[in-house]
């Protein structure tokens, strides 16, 4: 199987919709209290286009026989003009996502492979992400890379 990972078009949106359908899909499962099911696509088009138009922001997709089967969204993020916080650039992986039928094929590897060549290209040293506690294959995938847990979010219902 041959895969090529490249930079999203706008011509992707409708193949890229039904991966972030799959994803959201599996938020939803895990926590109903927090989201829900799109009336629409699972994303907007301008959200995908901004995306692509953004020098800041990276959106790449895994391509098998010019079918879309997964994607990595990043996107640049500048520390705050805070007194104690270090002045510094990273780059946040917001997702990646594969389509089920091609789990454990090392889409996701080189996915994210991808967005480490765009963070060198961009002179950025440090990618960070968020992914949710129940999301045990994720947090072992990263783990596997070398990502290192930084902190935890927490909650309590009232």
């Amino acid at each position: 199987m041959e895969i090529k990972i490249r930079e999203a078009v706008i011509d992707d949106y409708e193949d890229l919709c039904k991966i972030y359908g799959e994803l959201d899909e599996h938020h939803r499962l895990n926590h109903p209290e927090l989201f829900i099911k799109p009336e629409d696509y699972a994303r907007a088009k301008e959200y995908i286009s901004e995306i692509i138009d953004d020098d800041d922001k990276a959106l790449f997709v895994a391509e098998v026989q010019s079918k879309i089967i997964g994607f990595a969204e990043c996107y640049i993020v500048k520390s705050s003009n805070f007194p104690v916080v270090k002045k510094r650039e990273w780059i946040q992986l917001d997702s990646i996502a594969v389509k089920r039928d091609y789990h454990n094929c090392h889409i996701g590897s080189l996915l994210l492979e991808k967005v480490i060549q765009w963070a060198k290209f961009k002179e950025i040293k440090r990618v960070e992400l968020k992914v949710y506690s129940f999301n045990i294959n994720a947090i072992e995938f990263y783990l596997g890379k070398g990502f290192k847990e930084i902190n935890r979010g927490m909650f309590l219902n009232l």
